[in-house]
């Protein structure tokens, strides 16, 4: 998959992207090579479990976290657009937001906030009637993509080098562009902290983790 070839071929397994949830004290790292995988599993979710195509929109309705980079890269590589509202042929979201979406015509993913990516029943919870859980579906799919994925440095252009930035996170859609996907495309990598934090443990967490740039 050419997505996150130019990463794959440098360093695969350096991180790349790195989360903080300083409200649960969860670290976790990523490399390319995972992001490649994760990536491609969900793009292969959207486009054979969901039936999704070029033509389609998802909406993703999460809290800062890897399970939105995820997310958002599974519907780069299947070139499905993605937005965090408006209209969509699915929307993925949270289970405490399931009501908010029901009725509207539309599939429902439900992602839960756990680190590892353990689904709803997995986390103790029931899943609705009519949602898709999230965790134990996308498991199911290959960490091979064999679309035509665009290339990321393609599709995202990268405003500087290769830095590590560090943010906490994002509101918007150019949010999650410049905090992560622009450091990914740069060749790069990408510290988010999500949660409650001061600037004292931030700059603590910057120092720790070698950040070159902070938004």
């Amino acid at each position: 998959m050419e997505l996150l070839a130019h990463l794959l071929r440098t360093d695969p397994s350096a991180p790349r992207l790195t989360v903080y949830n300083e409200s649960t004290g969860a670290r976790l790292d990523f490399s390319a090579l995972t992001l490649d995988n994760w990536a491609a599993k969900v793009g292969n979710m959207l486009l054979e479990e969901l039936d999704l195509d070029t033509t389609s929109r998802i909406v993703i309705d999460l809290p800062v976290s890897w399970q939105s980079v995820a997310i958002t890269l599974g519907a780069l590589a299947a070139e499905v657009e993605w937005g965090f509202d408006g209209d969509g042929d699915v929307v993925f979201t949270s289970p405490d937001s399931f009501e908010r979406w029901t009725g509207q015509g539309r599939d429902i993913v439900l992602v839960t906030d756990d680190p590892f990516g353990r689904g709803v029943v997995e986390s103790g919870g029931q899943l609705p009637a009519g949602a898709v859980d999230f965790g134990p579906t996308v498991r199911f799919y290959g960490d091979d993509f064999y679309g035509p994925a665009p290339a990321l440095i393609d599709v995202v252009v990268a405003a500087g080098g290769p830095e590590r930035v560090l943010s906490t996170g994002w509101t918007s859609e150019d949010g999650l562009v410049r905090s992560v996907l622009e450091p990914l495309s740069a060749g790069g990598s990408a510290v988010v902290v999500a949660g409650m934090v001061d600037a004292e443990r931030l700059a603590e967490i910057a120092a720790a983790e070698k950040v070159t740039v902070r938004l």
